[in-house]
């Protein structure tokens, strides 16, 4: 049994995380970053070439956007312009990933 509560909350976010694929826990690992105040565009994530090329990173949103873990908005001012936002699906995910933190902490 692991006594070390820092590897006890890494081994409950790896089984919380574990349907996602590398490159999609990176590209949400990202939009968390940012928040919803100042939400990515579209275009500047798929620009993330740290994360993987265009088409896998197009592929990861995508993805993510038919499983329901992220939504995209239309900008007011430019109706080309998509912002990319948790759904409330991942932001059930963050706030678990919180308490198990904060579990692990105290």
């Amino acid at each position: 049994m692991l006594t070390n509560s820092y590897l006890k909350f890494l081994v409950a976010s790896h089984k919380l995380l574990s349907e996602f694929s590398g490159d999609e826990k990176l590209v949400l690992e990202e939009v968390v970053k940012r928040g919803s105040e100042h939400p990515y565009r579209v275009q500047e994530i798929i620009s993330m070439r740290s994360i993987a090329s265009q088409a896998t990173i197009h592929k990861v949103l995508s993805h993510l956007i038919t499983r329901g873990f992220l939504n995209l908005k239309t900008s007011k001012e430019d109706g080309r312009v998509k912002f990319v936002l948790l759904s409330k699906k991942s932001e059930k995910i963050v706030k678990q990933l919180n308490a198990l933190l904060q579990k692990s902490t105290s």
